[in-house]
């Protein structure tokens, strides 16, 4: 940590109105030579520091550290100049983030089985609060008879009778039809309080900053029923209540008046959804002025009141209510001038905040920057052993679909390569909910290094383009979301940027499920594939799919059997039934602590394929997720990646 700035950053300190110019990567160019291409290693290793976050004075920094596979929480006193650290082994880090000036807040992940919870392995989160005055570690309902330190939502920082505490959710060990919300005292010790002994099917609790009960939802799946109560007198009251088996509202915080609170309703009839808020009696307003498909709503740190939205169109954007907050954003974004930047945290007074920024010779670097006294601060760079000069450059393209759907995708093309007639990498997102944007991403980086061009479109199903563009998916597994993908290939090929006889393709979770179906549903496109705890086989994944208690009734089964479309195709799109259409080789990976695709997806694929006679190699990994977070299996997993598609689709 430096308070002067790397030689990649011109950065302006706009309420200073001062600057500090860096050595650019233009002059470097020509004063040495370009460094060796990073290894598959390089590329998989974890962010040198990541979930930075800021105290509420502002004078504290902390973030997560990995080395060799060992998580260490670094905290660094601004006035100070002095780091405290802890070891925190293992640990799989989801979350990290400041309660006042010594107290953090740290969230982790334990995957396993546990008798008191129905069905099979699940992960689950556990909250930890670090003192770190005393080096003390609280754990809630450690100390509470009858409850796993498993915490299943309610996490919020109040002040009860004007002192923080930190409230959290959780079922018992013993079933008994409930869920129950607590409030902890900070430091450890038997101090705390049962807020609410709530139904077994409440989803979410809005409180006050003073802890105050507002509001709670629920959905029952056997009666598809969603209820929005609000508190009242001391008591429950149901205010609003709708049937939906899968689109059901989302309760998200308080509205703007502190009585208000926002709730997400799903359009009828293929329509958008909007945000609205709901008074006390149950009345909706207008919808909410948030713009954009993949759109949400900011709200107040201290006061927990909706205070304008963010968006999302590739990068982050601000739209706050306050003139004074959004001129903030326009400092930072001025102060990050030619770089993406977002800000990932503020202290109580928002002028001091952390900024992150990336850009085409930036691959990710973390700034404290105080707009009152003009004080700034290089935190750390994401990816320090990544040299600039191997940064590829990502850009948005936009392609038709043979049916003339627009597909919006991102190309990254590799350095230091013409670009032209190149090898090429579709790479497919997971969900198929989600979106790939502009962002940093290490797994197109590492292909693009190895000269690759590398695709990442966003198939018909993706969020942020409208709900029209998500339901033009429903039961086209394996159909048009797929030729989505071999479209862009042939884009591609017809504007002489790659060789369409030199295109394999690699994807993850869904991705993974693409890469098996570009092979056996959409054969003739592809070199080989790379499969990473992909779905291999609809009609069992929709089988494990079904909730424990509710059966068929789960909401779960009914997204997937809506996603999936009619049952008599399942086996039409399920790469297992149609092994005898591949040709070219296949690896296929997958994590033993996976929850979200069970590994007999990929073990019965290996062996379907093995059976026919196929060309295919399986990687196991032990104490691996469905995210990747074992740094080591990650780091053997891209070498392993990287190897096959040099042996089977060369870059030269």
């Amino acid at each position: 940590m430096t308070s002067s700035f790397n030689r990649r950053r011109l950065l302006i300190t706009a309420s200073a109105g001062a600057f500090t110019a860096i050595l650019g990567p233009e002059v470097l160019a020509q004063t040495q030579q370009v460094p060796p291409v990073p290894t598959p290693e390089q590329w998989a290793k974890s962010p040198a520091l990541d979930h930075v976050c800021l105290s509420a004075d502002g004078n504290h920094i902390a973030y997560i550290k990995e080395d060799g596979g060992t998580k260490y929480l670094h905290e660094y006193n601004i006035a100070d100049n002095k780091f405290q650290t802890f070891n925190l082994g293992k640990a799989k880090i989801s979350d990290l983030f400041w309660i006042d000036d010594i107290h953090l807040v740290l969230s982790t992940l334990a995957t396993g089985k546990e008798d008191a919870f129905a069905g099979g392995r699940s992960t689950f989160q556990i909250v930890s609060i670090y003192n770190l005055q005393t080096q003390t570690i609280n754990v809630p309902f450690s100390q509470i008879e009858g409850f796993k330190s498993f915490v299943m939502g309610g996490v919020n920082v109040v002040a009860r009778d004007g002192k923080r505490q930190l409230t959290a959710a959780t079922y018992p060990i013993n079933f008994d039809e409930a869920k129950y919300l607590y409030s902890f005292d900070l430091d450890k010790s038997l101090k705390y309080d049962l807020m609410d002994r709530a139904p077994w099917e409440t989803h979410k609790w809005v409180l006050t900053p003073e802890g105050e009960m507002v509001a709670r939802s629920l959905y029952y799946p056997k009666s598809n029923t969603w209820i929005l109560q609000y508190r009242m007198n001391g008591a429950w009251k149901d205010i609003y209540t709708t049937k939906s088996e899968i689109d059901y509202p989302t309760l998200i915080g308080l509205g703007r008046d502190g009585s208000s609170v926002v709730v997400y309703k799903e359009g009828e009839r293929g329509l958008e959804g909007n945000y609205y808020e709901v008074t006390p009696e149950g009345v909706f307003s207008a919808p909410l002025p948030i713009e954009g498909a993949n759109s949400g709503p900011i709200f107040d740190p201290k006061t927990f009141r909706l205070c304008g939205y963010r968006g999302y169109d590739g990068w982050v954007n601000y739209h706050y209510d306050n003139p004074t907050m959004q001129d903030l954003v326009k400092k930072a974004q001025v102060a990050m001038t030619g770089y993406r930047m977002m800000i990932t945290d503020y202290a109580d007074d928002p002028r001091k905040m952390i900024v992150y920024s990336e850009g085409d010779d930036d691959s990710g670097t973390y700034y404290y920057i105080d707009f009152v006294s003009g004080k700034n601060i290089t935190i750390g760079e994401a990816y320090p052993d990544i040299p600039f000069e191997w940064i590829a450059v990502k850009k948005a393209i936009k392609y038709k679909a043979a049916d003339g759907l627009e597909i919006e995708a991102y190309l990254t093309l590799p350095p230091n390569r013409e670009a032209k007639n190149l090898p090429l990498v579709v790479m497919p997102h997971g969900g198929p909910i989600a979106r790939d944007g502009l962002e940093y991403d290490r797994e197109a980086q590492a292909y693009a290094s190895r000269g690759y061009a590398v695709l990442q479109p966003n198939y018909r199903g993706s969020e942020g383009y409208g709900n029209a563009f998500i339901t033009a998916s429903y039961g086209q597994w394996g159909k048009k979301m797929q030729t989505d993908l071999s479209d862009g290939v042939r884009y591609l090929a017809a504007q002489g940027l790659v060789d369409a006889k030199r295109v394999c393709i690699i994807g993850a979770s869904y991705g993974g499920y693409a890469a098996l179906a570009g092979v056996t549903l959409d054969a003739g496109v592809y070199n080989c594939a790379v499969d990473v705890a992909g779905l291999a086989n609809l009609r069992t994944f929709l089988d494990w799919s079904r909730d424990y208690d509710a059966g068929q009734k789960s909401t779960t089964y009914n997204f997937w059997k809506r996603c999936f479309g009619d049952e008599s195709n399942l086996d039409s799109a399920s790469p297992i039934k149609n092994v005898k259409n591949v040709n070219v080789p296949i690896l296929i990976v997958h994590g033993k602590d996976d929850t979200v695709v069970p590994i007999e997806q990929s073990t019965s694929m290996v062996s379907a394929l093995k059976t026919a006679g196929k060309d295919v190699t399986f990687v196991q990994y032990d104490h691996t997720d469905h995210w990747e977070t074992n740094e080591a299996s990650r780091i053997d997993m891209y070498k392993t990646i990287v190897a096959f598609i040099e042996k089977h689709n060369p870059p030269t």
